[in-house]
């Protein structure tokens, strides 16, 4: 019989690594709660664990998506509502020329020049550094420089102070020729405004992705309109943005008229009041096609989250341990362990002579 080898402690000492080294990846799995720390270690999970963590990354990043498009929208609302109300409030003020108030025609002329550089600021405005009016330009500054010096106030202004007698109604068509223009030298908004809204350049409407190949649109144009359809009524350009600049501009120039007491005047009084009502209703129509958008982002965004929540809790299945189940098991291999290091301790003892006898 040979003992050099001494099998029995070798084999003992074998099994109390192995346990050893199983009670190492128990406690790293009660740790964390995680079957392992890499891919390699989830054996044939791995290629599931990876394509769920990629599906789960793809939908939080459209989650994040649709509601950085909810704030933009929201934030467009509150333009929207606030060129509504100019629109609305220096309507009512040209109203009142149509009475025995025409001789006010300078101070709701200075209100209207007022009211002009704020809406400018309005379609200039941007939203985390991004023209709200841009169209697919978000560097773009759609209104470069005050209406006030453009050629489009030039000219309503040279109209209005060269009417002659009798050609009110003419010259009140002419006025919405002058907004509708996009000739250079007359338009008062951006190159790229311009030619968007010629067909020069391509201009799509600015979207938020919210799955593969569907996105949401709600990006506005300075100069056009972007949700509803152009505008047919009498006095409109067709644009609403463009009506509440038009109109504006003839009411900021309305005491240039050579009789603000003739029927001439009252013409011009009433094409301004057409001008800024029909840009109020489109941008109010504007309004509601944006808050549809809004809705469908909202329903996207709770769609991704709650995708994610069930994406997360199939990797949890793959991934996660069930922690009362590994604590059992360490307290089962903690007990084996320590039984390994009793033998392994009574087989040190062993000498020679006591193994032979």
């Amino acid at each position: 019989m040979t003992i050099s080898g001494f099998p029995a402690f070798d084999r003992t000492a074998a099994a109390a690594a192995a346990l050893r080294a199983q009670l190492g990846e128990q406690s790293a799995q009660s740790a964390s709660g995680r079957r392992t720390t890499s891919f390699a270690g989830l054996g044939e999970d791995a290629r599931r664990s990876v394509d769920l963590r990629a599906e789960l990354a793809r939908r939080e990043v459209l989650s994040r998506s649709a509601a950085m498009g909810e704030g933009r929208a929201a934030h467009t609302q509150t333009l929207l509502s606030r060129l509504t109300d100019i629109a609305k409030d220096m309507g009512a003020s040209a109203g009142t020329l149509l009475g025995l108030n025409a001789d006010n025609a300078s101070i709701v002329a200075a209100s209207a020049r007022s009211a002009l550089s704020e809406v400018r600021g309005l379609l200039n405005e941007r939203y985390q550094g991004e023209a709200v009016f841009g169209g697919g330009n978000p560097d773009d500054v759609p209104v470069p420089a005050e209406f006030d010096t453009s050629g489009m106030f030039t000219q309503i202004g040279s109209a209005i102070a060269t009417m002659a007698p009798g050609t009110g109604a003419v010259v009140r068509n002419t006025l919405r020729g002058i907004g509708a223009s996009d000739a250079a030298g007359v338009t008062p908004f951006s190159t790229h405004a311009t030619n968007a809204a010629t067909g020069a350049i391509p201009d799509p409407r600015r979207s938020v992705p919210v799955e593969d190949g569907v996105a949401v649109p709600i990006g506005l144009y300075p100069n056009r309109n972007a949700g509803i359809p152009a505008s047919t009524d009498a006095d409109s350009t067709g644009s609403w943005a463009r009506d509440i600049v038009t109109g504006l501009a003839v009411v900021a120039q309305l005491d240039k008229a050579p009789d603000t007491r003739s029927a001439d005047f009252r013409q011009l009084v009433q094409g301004a009041i057409g001008l800024l009502r029909a840009g109020m209703n489109g941008a109010a129509r504007e309004s509601g096609a944006l808050g549809d958008a809004e809705s469908r982002l909202a329903d996207a965004r709770r769609r991704n989250d709650e995708v994610s929540a069930q994406v997360e809790t199939q990797i949890g299945r793959v991934e996660d341990v069930d922690l009362a189940k590994v604590v059992a098991e360490m307290q089962a291999t903690r007990t084996q362990l320590e039984a390994s290091y009793r033998s392994l301790s009574m087989l040190s003892d062993l000498s020679l002579t006591r193994f032979l006898r």
